[in-house]
């Protein structure tokens, strides 16, 4: 065994506090695989005023640090006095009796302690439980019982200790101040992570207000926000400061951390030099967070609607990989008048919260204008394109905002200033919890790829006897089918059916065992048993309309079952159903019919007159549908799908595939198929909407995300004389849909072409929410309307592969087109490769389409 000998440990004790200084970061944020659940946990307990600024679990305990002075149990009422910082149980939400820190002034700053069970506080405080010391600005308490951990004492500061990180064996620290013991230190600081000892690898120093020269607001300097990549090697550093040691670094600055001390990194943007409300804001930036991963960070900012070139009241993602000088954010998201205090990316999603009305808003000045969707108060952004997600669970009434936000490894909390999570739904008091249990994996993005399959709306196809035309899980979530027909859409009250009115409710009950009878078509699965949607309010009716071709012949099956110990008996739930208006069952109840705990199916023979009506009228308490099926009983042919094989060089021959649902394919404006998800542009100004897996095409419906029945009529405020509401208003891209010819989708972005245009278009695209970018972008086509290159006329095929973009020609040519293209502009000439005088095959198609 070789021996050390004490020069050599000498040197490598030297080597490793180098390596531990540019060692990892501490509390990154975790990687999320999903979105978390938009239903708030219970948690939590209620904090009864004053604001948080900061969250930090440690263990299994969470600690809160603001400006509250009490917090209140859930369940018990238990009112506990707790000053400025206070602890809860991460599983009970029960406040913990024995951490009990008594902190004089405001708690800014939080971050797991340097060793085992300790958490690290900062913020304007001059005294902790009253011992005497000057224990101030910046301490570590004991988790158990909130005493001070002695071996830590950090040296005093002039001012607050607003931000601090942790990176190897050193923290860095950000504040308001401007001497730290007694050597000068203007807003930044480095200390012992193990100590609070003052450290000397940091000395950058951040002078001069954004803003005030004398006039306008005026705040105190320094940062407000500073946050490590995972691997410890960078720093990003936000506030109020114009100059990084004597510099030109408006509000943020990046630090390069591996050398032997501190350097400014060679990142520089002016984007955030504007003054935006220089009356109301000495500095306009709020928060950022580094993603998990350490390739980039994301900036929220307040300070008035500015228009679509400036950065307040904006998100936006910046490269950590970037250098040089002016900059440009990768994606900008507006809320368009609204302040956004708060960020946390988990990588699946990029959480902001604020008091916004609505996000995807660049027009907006305090209204919504194109593009707009509502997003009281939180929002989940996709990473790559800044797009607002579907989740929103809402935070109304929003009062100043949701000033917090922490992601851990199953979730992600809330702090704020208000009462409410939702309109009104879930009173968590200035503090909730999103689980990710319950949460949303989002789509992954797939599409097609050469060689595949070119699926062609507007064709004639054969239609079967027995063809599967809708399936509704009613009251329950989506359901796979056992028969490998048409999948069973869901009906949950998160996301309701499209395919009914509104005011209904939703039970479910698999607490016992039932059977089916005879009735119950074969491709039922038993789960469509377990959930159900009734009607507790006969204004209006519940009524369910599916859209069928005039003329077609179908059968309408509607299944339930009696498995509710309240409703057991002969008598309890009796109704009547109407389908087209004619009553086709008289008080009818399932208990009658077949007892309790047997799953029935009644089957009734319609004749479409182009919508099937079905309605359910009150008779004895509630009506009740646990499934609703349609099946088309004529065979014949009609306008469907038909598809052809294409490898970039041969093309196959066109077989039919369905589709012929009454659905007016001729009237197609562009369609793209993205994780089995078919997207269609019609010439209604309409987007459509429904799943495809090569094979069965699932019910279509309107696809509107600008539209949510939950938030579109209710006013913003409760001001007297406040008549706006978070209605939001559709992306351009629909007023443009006449004229839109074909359609792609790629790595975030929604590509279309318009008719005697010579250009290919492109908006930032959701497949979480389906909500398209406010801005349109545009990579210019050349040539004249004759040559190859020129995209003035095309017809509906449009798609991306290896490299190439493929598109149709219209008019009387038909010929398949493609020409090298890097995702931003078109390289080289382009070339036919396939068309009528080529191999015999016509491309022209009102909305073409390839899956992956």
């Amino acid at each position: 065994m070789r021996r050390i000998g004490r020069t050599t440990v000498a040197g490598l004790a030297v080597l490793g506090a180098v390596l531990l200084a540019v060692g990892p970061a501490t509390a990154v944020q975790p990687s999320h695989d999903r979105t978390v659940s938009a239903v708030p946990s219970t948690a939590t307990p209620n904090i009864n005023d004053g604001t948080v600024n900061a969250i930090v679990k440690v263990g299994d305990k969470v600690f809160v640090g603001g400006t509250f002075t009490a917090v209140t149990d859930r369940g018990t009422g238990t009112v506990h006095a707790r000053p400025n910082l206070f602890a809860f149980d991460a599983t009970t939400g029960l406040v913990d009796t024995a951490f009990t820190p008594v902190i004089n002034d405001e708690v800014m700053t939080l971050q797991p302690g340097p060793v085992a069970n300790t958490v690290l506080v900062g913020g304007r405080f001059t005294g902790v439980n009253n011992v005497p010391g000057g224990w101030s600005k910046l301490v570590v308490l004991n988790t158990a019982d909130g005493t001070l951990l002695s071996s830590f004492k950090a040296p005093s500061m002039n001012g607050a200790v607003t931000t601090v990180k942790r990176f190897g064996n050193r923290l860095l620290v950000g504040g308001f101040f401007t001497t730290v013991g007694p050597d000068t230190r203007n807003g930044l600081a480095s200390l012992d992570a193990l100590t609070g000892a003052m450290d000397p690898f940091v000395q950058v120093a951040l002078t001069g207000h954004h803003n005030y020269n004398g006039t306008g607001a005026n705040s105190s300097v320094g940062p407000t926000e500073v946050d490590v990549t995972p691997d410890g090697t960078k720093a990003v550093v936000l506030g109020n400061f114009k100059q990084a040691n004597g510099g030109d670094y408006d509000q943020v600055v990046m630090l390069d951390l591996t050398g032997a001390s501190a350097a400014i990194a060679s990142w520089h943007t002016n984007r955030f030099d504007d003054t935006c409300n220089r009356n109301a804001f000495d500095k306009w930036v709020r928060d950022l967070d580094i993603s998990p991963d350490g390739s980039y960070f994301v900036v929220v900012t307040t300070g008035g609607p500015q228009g679509a070139n400036s950065l307040c009241d904006a998100a936006s993602r910046w490269e950590i990989s970037a250098t040089g000088t002016n900059l440009q954010p990768t994606w900008v998201n507006h809320t368009g008048g609204d302040t956004l205090l708060s960020v946390a990316i988990t990588g699946t999603a990029v959480y902001v919260g604020g008091h916004q009305r609505w996000m995807n808003n660049p027009e907006g000045s305090d209204r919504a204008r194109q593009g707009s969707v509502a997003r009281p108060g939180l929002a989940a952004l996709e990473p790559m394109n800044g797009i607002p997600m579907a989740w929103n669970p809402g935070r109304h009434p929003r009062g100043i905002g949701a000033s917090a936000l922490y992601a851990t490894e199953d979730g992600l909390y809330v702090g704020s200033d208000t009462e409410w999570i939702g309109n009104f739904d879930y009173q968590r008091g200035r503090i909730a919890y999103f689980p990710l249990a319950g949460g949303q994996v989002p789509p992954q993005g797939v599409v097609g790829d050469l060689p595949t399959e070119v699926f062609f709306p507007n064709n004639s196809v054969s239609i079967p006897a027995n063809d599967v035309l809708y399936r509704v899980n009613a009251g329950g979530p989506a359901l796979t089918a056992t028969d490998g027909l048409l999948n069973w859409d869901a009906d949950t009250n998160a996301a309701p059916s499209g395919y009914h009115n509104t005011g209904g409710s939703t039970n479910s009950i698999a607490s016992n065992t039932i059977t089916l009878d005879a009735s119950v078509p074969a491709g039922t699965p038993l789960a469509a048993f377990t959930d159900r949607r009734y009607d507790p309010s006969a204004a209006p009716e519940m009524m369910w309309n599916f859209p069928v071709t005039a003329g077609t012949q179908v059968e309408v099956r509607l299944s339930f079952v009696a498995r509710d110990w309240a409703y057991h008996l002969v008598g309890d739930r009796v109704f009547d159903i109407k389908i087209d208006g004619v009553t086709v069952a008289d008080d009818y109840d399932t208990m009658a019919a077949v007892g309790y705990k047997v799953g029935h199916t009644l089957k009734f023979p319609v004749t479409s007159d182009g919508t099937v009506n079905i309605e359910f009228l009150h008779g004895s308490l509630d009506p009740a549908v646990d499934a609703v099926e349609i099946v088309r009983t004529s065979a014949g042919t009609g306008n469907g799908v038909a598809k052809r094989a294409y490898d970039g060089s041969v093309a196959g021959a066109l077989t039919a595939v369905g589709g012929a649902d009454g659905t007016a394919w001729q009237n197609l404006r562009g369609a793209f198929l993205v994780d089995n998800t078919l997207y269609y542009g019609m010439s209604d100004g309409n987007i459509y909407k429904r799943t495809f897996d090569g094979v069965n095409f699932g019910p279509a419906a309107v696809h509107n995300p600008h539209s949510d029945p939950r938030w579109d009529t209710q006013l913003v405020d409760d001001k007297p004389t406040t008549t706006l509401t978070y209605a939001a208003v559709k992306t351009a891209i629909y007023t443009e849909l006449p004229n839109v010819r074909s359609m792609f989708y790629s790595n975030g972005r929604l590509y279309y072409t318009i008719n005697g245009q010579n250009a290919l278009f492109w908006r930032a695209f959701s497949p979480d929410s389906g909500i398209a970018g406010a801005v349109r972008y545009q990579a210019n086509g050349s040539g004249l309307s004759t040559a190859l290159e020129n995209l003035s006329a095309p017809s509906g095929v449009l798609f991306l592969s290896g490299g190439y973009v493929y598109w149709s020609r219209g008019g009387t040519d038909g010929r398949l087109v493609r020409r090298a293209f890097d995702g931003t502009g078109f390289t080289g000439t382009a070339a036919a490769v396939s068309g009528p005088t080529i191999d015999n095959v016509d491309w022209r198609s009102p909305g073409a389409f390839i899956r992956g």
